[in-house]
């Protein structure tokens, strides 16, 4: 390989499909488990407006409620909703606006067949869905992170009607045996009634407050994980990396069969230096783009450095032809540059895993096989592929040829492949 004074060392993510797939893990990890999404949904979402209702039935009724069945069906619709909503969040599923109103209709639905049509004039159910729907208009709103003005309305919404829940189903237990004017007209002569207001509209304030900076807090995390997600890609590689968020900690150098793929660019040292480095930087890229692309995120990781990339693959009969098609397209890509590029692969015992200090480990494979990898690449012509061992190889008609490799007693036979067969 020939380094040029722009070579550096740098990982490059292995294909669109394999991000995804690390994108997926990572939301996973923060997102918590299936009971932490239920929690949240009975006490902080629309599960909460149910047991206020839950908790002024059993006031209402007293030790009667739980001979009715007003108690036991507010149950079954706020842990069912709940339940089902989180198992939504989990599986990374839509949350479309009605979605907070399969509970209020299931409810309504049972309750107005046992109470007929007088369901839907008493106050405090008058109060649960009007509260309900302004939560799932607020919801909807809230959920529509690219329109920002929509979003803030629905924190709005579905704050106030958090926060003025306590307050207006106090109003309705208030109100039992009285119509909704003759007891809403005095309701706020009494200190005590004015002061739950203000102490109300103070919990709507502080609510809308948490969820604002909530949301920023939010925002800054998501950036950042951007930001570490592609630092870990190019300093590990998205395999490497969700090894690691599975194993909840770093890995342990093994020993393990890889497919060790090297390819070169012939002839850079001499091109790189007549030419300006905006202009090497740029056939680069479409270098390391075209080596990614070809290899279709099949790859354990990459590394890149100056001219030369290193591939590590599964020691699979899929080897070979990711090599193939990655030279190809290496040479495809420098061809307009007058370039051209050989590759090497050997497949064989490595040492994987994280190396170094503790405190800022890298993650590399090591061993003979990487050496010998190395050493058929250097030996390749241009558009050739130099690759064994050839009993390892899916292809047993390729033509052999012996390399005396540096550091080797012995030679290594390798069977020869060229770019354009």
């Amino acid at each position: 390989m020939q380094n040029s004074p722009l070579s550096g060392s740098v990982t490059a993510s292995p294909g669109r499909r394999t991000a995804d797939s690390l994108d997926r893990k990572v939301n996973a990890t923060l997102q918590g488990s299936w009971l932490g999404l239920f929690l949240t949904e009975l006490f902080e979402g629309v599960g909460q407006l149910a047991l206020f209702l839950l908790l002024l039935e059993a006031i209402w009724e007293g030790s009667a409620s739980w001979v009715k069945p007003d108690v036991y069906v507010l149950t079954v619709m706020a842990l069912g909703q709940s339940a089902w909503l989180a198992w939504r969040r989990l599986r990374g599923l839509t949350q479309p606006w009605w979605s907070q109103l399969v509970g209020l209709v299931f409810y309504a639905l049972v309750e107005s067949l046992i109470e007929g049509a007088s369901f839907f004039v008493k106050p405090k159910h008058v109060t649960f869905g009007v509260l309900m729907l302004v939560y799932a208009w607020g919801a909807a709103l809230e959920g529509r992170s690219q329109q920002p003005k929509a979003a803030l309305a629905g924190i709005f919404l579905s704050r106030t009607a958090q926060g003025l829940g306590p307050l207006l189903f106090y109003l309705a237990l208030d109100l039992k045996g009285e119509s909704w004017l003759q007891g809403v007209s005095g309701f706020f002569d009494s200190a005590a009634h004015t002061f739950l207001l203000a102490l109300a509209i103070t919990q709507v304030g502080a609510l809308i407050s948490l969820a604002l900076v909530t949301r920023r807090q939010k925002q800054v995390i998501v950036e950042l994980l951007d930001q570490l997600k592609t630092l870990s890609r190019w300093g590990f590689g998205n395999r490497v990396v969700e090894a690691v968020l599975s194993d909840s900690g770093s890995q342990a150098a093994i020993r393990v069969e890889r497919a060790i793929g090297f390819i070169d660019i012939r002839g850079f040292t001499a091109w790189s230096e007549t030419h300006p480095p905006e202009e090497v930087i740029g056939m680069l890229n479409r270098f390391y783009a075209a080596v990614l692309e070809a290899c279709a995120g099949k790859l354990i990781k990459s590394k890149m450095s100056g001219d030369e990339v290193l591939l590590v693959l599964e020691a699979d009969g899929n080897a070979l032809p990711i090599m193939q098609a990655a030279l190809r397209a290496t040479i495809n890509a420098v061809q307009p540059s007058q370039l051209s590029a050989g590759a090497g692969l050997w497949i064989g015992p490595v040492v994987e895993g994280f190396f170094g200090a503790q405190e800022a480990p890298v993650h590399d494979v090591i061993g003979d096989t990487v050496n010998t990898a190395k050493r058929l690449c250097d030996h390749a012509q241009a558009g050739q592929l130099l690759a064994g061992p050839p009993e390892s190889l899916p292809d047993s008609m390729a033509p052999r040829t012996s390399i005396h490799a540096k550091g080797k007693h012995q030679p290594v036979l390798a069977a020869l492949y060229r770019a354009d067969l």
